[in-house]
């Protein structure tokens, strides 16, 4: 069968490129994926672990979203030699509206000077699933410090309590 000459109904003969075409793409694909990686110390990093992001805020999510640990705000234990103690601040308070839910463990809220994420335990995010978008909150926070070997001192903001003013 010849790809490029496809006859009309007329029976004159027509170029098609298109099956060609069709064909070399599927061939330089193939060819792609099955090529040698030149960068084989990302791909042992990965094997070894080196790629895993440990979590931080003890929440980890299932494939349905839900959080299969309870987060409480806490400092965090170091990790064998990878990053060292959170430190954390006093108690502070704070006022806004309640943008809804980022994901299975953080809340956004607009406050006065900016649209913050804050992280929440089991009970709070269940505590402000009854919440509705545009709800005016008031609610404490604490700032955790976690020092990281990759990406330096990381805040994390964790409301303590919420309540939903009246």
């Amino acid at each position: 069968m010849n790809l490029i000459l496809t006859r009309r109904p007329s029976g004159k003969k027509r170029n098609s490129f298109a099956p060609a075409s069709l064909t070399l793409m599927a061939m330089l694909m193939l060819a792609a994926g099955c090529g040698a990686n030149p960068n084989d110390t990302a791909n042992a990093q990965n094997v070894s672990g080196g790629g895993i992001v440990e979590s931080s805020s003890g929440v980890s999510p299932d494939s349905a979203g839900k959080p299969v640990a309870e987060a409480t705000p806490t400092p965090d234990k170091p990790a064998a030699g990878t990053s060292k103690p959170a430190t954390q601040s006093q108690k502070q308070q704070g006022t806004g509206i309640f943008n809804g839910l980022a994901d299975g463990h953080s809340a956004e809220i607009k406050t006065d000077t900016d649209t913050v994420v804050f992280q929440a335990s089991t009970e709070q995010i269940e505590q402000m699933n009854k919440f509705e978008f545009g709800d005016p909150v008031s609610f404490s926070y604490i700032v955790k410090e976690i020092n990281s070997e990759t990406e330096g001192k990381i805040k994390q903001l964790w409301i303590v309590e919420i309540k939903k003013k009246s």
